[in-house]
């Protein structure tokens, strides 16, 4: 279901970690108690509140990631079109992949975290001939986790039983199905099919200093070429 690739080294791991902390006045403060942030937009907060804005700001934020990680996205296009067997695009109205941020605090011990599919691309593009809604993707690459570590939790729940459910009938089913928690590795890219029922995995016995940073995308296919973004 999930597929892995080492795509950092040790010191490039840590080159990106620094990166995220040198733009760190550039992070979005995403929860208003808690420390979870992004560093770029990301459609599935930003466009159901603003839309418009979304596609106003990307330019902006864009610019900044690309100018501090070129690299980074030119060697994860590389994998990307290698596994896919496909081009790889980065369209330029659409967010970049960019960092989830969370800081230590003891409510992410608990499954803050929604049970969900990825469709961000419905905010992006109209069902055609064009467009292969039945196959996207998403990714995660770690750059930073937590002491004991972190991860993935995915549920035996398919999508075409659960894609008309409501968020709290979805966590309802996902309830009485199997769960799978795979841990991630630093350095490490994980892709799975948009359409796994999945969540971030609760943290465990978080230290005072502990941070879990994770580039994130996502992908569709969209006139034989693949689209990633954020």
């Amino acid at each position: 279901m999930l597929t892995e690739i080492e795509l950092l080294t040790n010191a490039e791991t840590k080159e990106v970690y620094q990166t995220v902390h040198e733009l760190k006045e550039k992070w979005i403060q995403r929860h208003p108690l808690l420390p979870f942030y992004t560093l770029g937009l990301a459609s599935y907060i930003d466009v159901p509140q603003d839309k418009q804005g979304y596609y106003k700001e990307v330019k902006h934020h864009n610019s900044i990631l690309r100018d501090r990680f070129g690299w980074l996205y030119d060697r994860l296009a590389e994998i990307l079109a290698e596994y896919l067997q496909a081009p790889i695009t980065y369209p330029d109205n659409l967010a970049l992949p960019g960092f989830h941020i969370f800081l230590s605090h003891p409510a992410f011990t608990h499954p803050v975290g929604s049970i969900h599919f990825d469709k961000s691309y419905m905010f992006h593009w109209q069902p055609s001939p064009e467009v292969d809604f039945n196959h996207p993707i998403s990714f995660t690459l770690t750059i930073n986790l937590p002491e004991h570590g972190g991860g993935l939790n995915v549920w035996d729940v398919q999508y075409e039983e659960a894609k008309k459910l409501s968020n709290l009938e979805l966590e309802k089913l996902a309830s009485q199905r199997d769960k799978t928690f795979y841990p991630y590795q630093v350095g490490n890219l994980v892709m799975h099919s948009g359409y796994a029922v999945h969540q971030i995995a609760p943290a465990t016995k978080l230290q005072p200093n502990d941070e879990r940073i994770t580039l994130q995308g996502h992908g569709i296919k969209y006139q034989n070429c693949w689209q990633i973004h954020w």
